[in-house]
């Protein structure tokens, strides 16, 4: 009889990312709900300390929360010694809030054969690369990129950015890529089209030839 077990892959890395409001958390926590019936299973979820909304981790569209570690999000070293010797599946949610030694500490556990299910935002508010993200997107086995729906008025359409909102107004460019706890910032989930980013520099894309000699049979 086969010994597969299709929701726990041991030094396998699977990363939902994708915008604001686009479900990561939510798929997360399914991702990890079956298993808790596994009773010969055990796993674990941490956040970063910066996020402390709730004390769980709960999905914003629904009721589904399940206990979690909060770990200082310049220190994510510190998940390392909380992680059980028996958990076969860890699971981290916002994991872009974390310092760039979080690649370490997930290919460590990678090396200690665990399954890493992470969820994040890929992109900031001004549409770039968010921190570690790129890297844990790259070393992923398997990559969810999700998509929401587009909050400007009237559109409607697949969201992949991150819109934020000062008063009422698009953030500019140069502001604070994380910002936490400030009443008068907003976010919305946008399409390409209807991202705003005031100030945001010019881009010149130069492609350059990766190899230019030619190789002589």
């Amino acid at each position: 009889m086969s010994s597969f077990n299709p929701y726990v892959r041991p030094g396998h890395l699977e990363v939902f990312s994708g915008p604001m409001k686009s479900g990561k958390s939510l798929a997360l926590l399914h991702r990890v709900e079956k298993i808790k019936y596994m009773k010969c299973e055990v796993f674990q979820v941490f956040k970063p300390a910066l996020d402390t909304r709730d004390l769980s981790l709960r999905s914003r569209f629904g009721s589904l929360t399940h206990a979690c570690t909060f770990i200082p999000e310049y220190s994510p070293e510190q998940l390392l010694s909380l992680v059980e010797a028996q958990a076969s599946l860890v699971a981290i949610d916002e994991v872009h809030f974390f310092s760039e030694s979080i690649v370490g500490v997930v290919k460590e556990l990678i090396s200690q054969e665990k399954n890493v299910v992470l969820a994040g935002l890929d992109t900031d508010f001004r549409g770039e690369p968010f921190g570690s993200m790129p890297t844990l997107l790259a070393l992923a086995d398997e990559v969810h990129k999700l998509t929401g729906i587009c909050d400007y008025p009237a559109c409607k359409s697949p969201a992949t950015r991150t819109q934020r909102l000062v008063n009422g107004s698009p953030a500019d460019y140069f502001s604070p890529i994380i910002l936490v706890g400030d009443a008068a910032e907003g976010y919305q989930c946008r399409c390409f089209q209807h991202h705003e980013v005031p100030h945001a520099p010019t881009r010149e894309w130069n492609v350059t030839p990766i190899i230019q000699k030619r190789l002589d049979s």
